[in-house]
């Protein structure tokens, strides 16, 4: 029994070698995300906290503020030297720490800081990387480990091919393989919640029923994960309910005592990873819940749907949006496979416990994201944790495949694995704009009236040639919409130091993404009847436009219609 557990989780630990080299590989052909510049701008402040924390006495007299921010400069400003020349100030101090901790409070800051202390851990594995890279090496070693994770597990339980498959789910499908590479929160909310379900699995649900798994330190693990997804994500809160759920439907002792122990320890770690929270902890709490649950306020986004704009979250998209997504998205034999892992679960609910504990992760998550105002923008980003859900149901449904369909179960698993390193292979560098086979892929799902794009993904390598090499003195570029990435562009040079948001000059150029939701009125006029100077396609669909400036003066395109 030892020597299979060390094989199975030998098989894992190659797995993770084996998926984080090929996402290191794939990391510099991916343009940086629309979220990634705040990720980079928040990272600094927080490397500059941990400098000054050393010797503060020393630092405190260098540090200046960056005179050009990545995070949003909306709330505290930067404090005066004289107040950093201590650690208590650095710690206790209200204001300092608003600064350097722009985190859980109002929008544009309400996520909390996991995600960017991860993305720190890059400063220590390759310190001389550029800032980019190293901000994404930690959640790609977390994406990484989470894919051996899956593997070892499965092969302790179900055998070789279930694993195969549900690890392939999780690695080729190219919605996880993106938000995997990226220094944002999504990405690394999914593979926290993918553990949870695993580490809980082994305390309730042992491999073999004579020989329980540990308790404590598997229970110890799991309230380090809950408190981890709860310090990311407003939706890692949610993330005990469908473990509690299932230990009252099962009446399980063991696992009602496993989450009174988690639980407090999730509280303490959330609380560790919350300096603002340490000096007015109920106001902090009452700060985060009012910004994450107030967004149709503060941040409402237009979105297309089938062919429908929506103003969510003030609109709610219709309540099957999430069916339709994940049909649209999903690798057919990933969507097959994980269909039959969630028949095989709910059809024999008493003897399949691993199963139902999947399938209710799953519905939990699908249902959450479907409420009516719920934020619904950015294709499947906002319940990508649900995709994570239906790799391991993958692992469950070929555990059913090859026991109901014989010797076909082997060949259709193989095909699935193939379909999705395919998927991958056709839609780098931009994963993220992957459709089904069974809508006619992206031109299919165009011409449904579904988003191309939404990260800003597309802007490749091409697209910023033409922009450092056509852009002269004087003139300048102008992007429709203007995430902080393309600041950390601007400061690398690969983008000219000629944005229309923070240069002076004449306009020469205007980008556009192709996201129909929030085109305006003259955007649509401009894309239906200028002239791009260049265009970034993929499979012959538009994704990014670069349109001479004068075209909005040749058309005339009118000031109230851009």
């Amino acid at each position: 029994m030892k020597h299979a557990a060390a094989r199975n989780w030998g098989a894992g630990l190659a797995v993770f070698l084996a998926t984080a080299t090929l996402m290191l590989l794939t990391e510099p052909s991916l343009a940086i995300g629309w979220d990634e510049g705040y990720t980079l701008g928040r990272e600094a402040r927080l490397r500059a906290w941990f400098h000054l924390l050393t010797v503060p006495e020393r630092f405190s007299r260098k540090f200046e503020p960056p005179r050009l921010e990545l995070v949003q400069t909306d709330g505290a400003p930067a404090p005066r030297a004289e107040r950093l020349r201590s650690r208590r100030s650095l710690l206790f101090d209200p204001e300092v720490v608003a600064y350097f901790w722009p985190f859980a409070r109002e929008e544009p800051h309400g996520h909390p800081p996991f995600y960017a202390l991860l993305g720190l851990s890059g400063d220590l594995i390759a310190p001389r990387w550029a800032d980019l890279p190293r901000a994404r090496l930690g959640p790609i070693l977390l994406f990484s480990m989470t894919g051996g994770v899956i593997a070892g597990f499965f092969l302790s339980r179900l055998g070789p091919w279930p694993a195969a498959l549900a690890t392939g789910s999780w690695v080729l499908q190219p919605n996880l393989f993106g938000h995997g590479h990226y220094a944002a929160y999504d990405g690394v909310m999914t593979s926290l919640w993918v553990l949870a379900v695993v580490v809980f699995a082994q305390i309730v649900i042992p491999a073999q029923p004579s020989r329980p798994s540990w308790f404590w330190p598997w229970s110890i693990l799991l309230g380090l994960i809950l408190g981890c997804a709860a310090a990311t994500k407003l939706t890692g809160w949610f993330l005990p309910l469908p473990f509690l759920a299932w230990a009252l439907v099962y009446q399980s002792r063991r696992a009602l005592l496993s989450l009174a122990v988690a639980l407090p320890i999730a509280g303490v770690v959330l609380f560790a990873l919350m300096p603002p929270w340490w000096t007015t902890p109920l106001p902090g709490l009452v700060r985060f819940f009012d910004s994450n649950l107030g967004r149709g306020k503060s941040i409402p986004i237009q979105v297309l749907f089938l062919g429908t704009v929506y103003n969510t979250p003030r609109e709610s998209l219709p309540f099957y949006n999430t069916m339709v997504w994940t049909v649209l998205v999903t690798p057919v034999g990933f969507l097959i496979a994980g269909m039959f892992g969630l028949f095989a679960a709910f059809r024999h609910p008493r003897r399949d416990r691993l199963g139902v504990l999947i399938a209710g992760h799953w519905v939990f998550l699908m249902v959450l994201r479907a409420l009516p105002h719920t934020p619904g923008h950015d294709g499947v980003r906002l319940f990508l944790p649900a995709f994570g859900m239906l790799a391991l149901a993958g692992g469950v449904g070929g555990w059913w495949m090859i026991n109901h369909l014989n010797r076909a179960a082997r060949p259709l698993i193989a095909v699935a694995i193939l379909e999705g390193a395919a998927s991958i292979a056709l839609m780098m560098p931009t994963p993220l704009a992957y459709y089904s086979p069974i809508v006619g892929g992206l031109p299919g799902a165009s011409r449904l009236g579904m988003e191309p794009t939404y990260y800003w993904d597309a802007l490749d390598a091409d697209a910023l040639r033409f922009l450092r090499e056509r852009t002269g003195p004087g003139e300048t570029i102008v992007f429709r919409t203007f995430p902080h990435s393309l600041l950390y562009l601007r400061s690398t040079g690969l983008l000219p130091e000629r944005l229309a948001q923070v240069d002076r000059g004449r306009p020469r150029w205007l980008v556009l993404q192709n996201r129909p939701g929030v085109l305006t009125r003259g955007d649509r006029r401009l894309v239906s009847e200028g002239q791009p100077a260049l265009t970034v396609t993929k499979l012959g669909v538009p994704l990014v436009w670069i349109f001479p400036y004068g075209e909005i003066a040749r058309l005339g395109i009118r000031e109230e219609d851009r």
